[in-house]
């Protein structure tokens, strides 16, 4: 099990090294599964770049895959049909649905129910908690443990009303997308396609508590780990001084890789660090470059 890091700035062609170097390996191993995850908005481009820098224009061992797609991947590999996902809109029926159950216990949010987004914005809300793994119990002990003023204090209880009556309704029945990833951790070693694969994390810049629990079950799994990250090659990849510092993000997730290679006991190989953005993507514009 390794980690292996690709750093350089914008434009200098980490990407595209990195997908070379999967399309070679790719060829000499047809029987390993190389997994590149990006977000979601990046899919498709990313299989329109791998396809034009395949040879005969064709990938077969190379998934181009969102955390998302690739839980439904193994979903699908492992037979998990019974996993009924609660989609946006239902989740917006669902909490408007709660809002009228539980009126009476509602402060700020009883007036404003019915203005037009409002649903939208709590619907939002509760999924950032859930990304972030922040239970309704851990919602409530913030309430009343922190002093935030009155009105704050007012929104975040209609808030954990809203977040408690969401859960119950769910329990037994439904999962959210945000939980999808949970899910994953748990069936993730039984997966052939993930068994001694390489996993290539591209375009992120950092990740969610929930992702990272992942990543943490992928490195005992994987057989190799790479991650591109976007940094000046003359930074110190592994310090940073502050969230002051233009690229302390991608430091974070430097050092949040780093951890997860220490708890699993993954080798971290030598990062490739890139330069020459210059002859690259801005070599037409060298003002964008400086």
């Amino acid at each position: 099990m390794s980690l292996r890091f690709f750093f350089g700035p914008s434009g200098s062609g980490k990407s595209r090294q990195l997908y070379q170097e999967i399309m070679e390996r790719s060829l000499q191993e047809p029987g390993r599964n190389f997994l590149i995850i990006v977000p979601d908005q990046f899919t498709m481009q990313t299989q329109r770049k791998l396809v034009d820098l395949s040879t005969n224009h064709a990938i077969m061992n190379i998934d181009v895959l969102s955390f998302q797609r690739l839980a439904y991947r193994i979903f699908d590999e492992l037979g998990k049909k019974d996993i009924k996902i609660l989609e946006e809109t239902g989740k917006s029926l669902v909490l408007r649905k709660i809002a009228q159950q539980k009126e009476e216990d509602l402060t700020v949010l009883r007036r404003n129910i019915h203005r037009m987004g409002y649903i939208g914005e709590v619907k939002s809300f509760i999924s950032e908690l859930m990304q972030y793994n922040i239970s309704p119990s851990q919602l409530e002990e913030c309430i009343q443990g922190e002093k935030f003023p009155k009105s704050l204090t007012s929104k975040l209880q209609d808030i954990s009303v809203m977040y408690q009556g969401f859960m119950e309704y769910l329990e037994g029945s439904y999962i959210t997308q945000e939980e999808l990833l949970q899910v994953l951790i748990y069936v993730a070693e039984d997966s052939k396609i993930l068994k001694d694969s390489v996993l290539v994390l591209d375009e992120f810049t950092g990740f969610t508590p929930v992702q990272v629990e992942l990543l943490r079950k992928l490195m005992s799994i994987c057989n190799e780990i790479w991650v591109s990250l976007t940094i000046d090659a003359k930074e110190n990849f592994f310090h940073s001084k502050g969230m002051q510092e233009l690229f302390d993000m991608p430091k974070k997730t430097i050092r949040t890789m780093m951890d997860l290679a220490q708890q699993t006991h993954t080798e971290v190989l030598e990062p490739v660090v890139i330069t020459g953005g210059e002859k690259k993507r801005f070599k037409d514009a060298p003002s964008l470059y400086f």
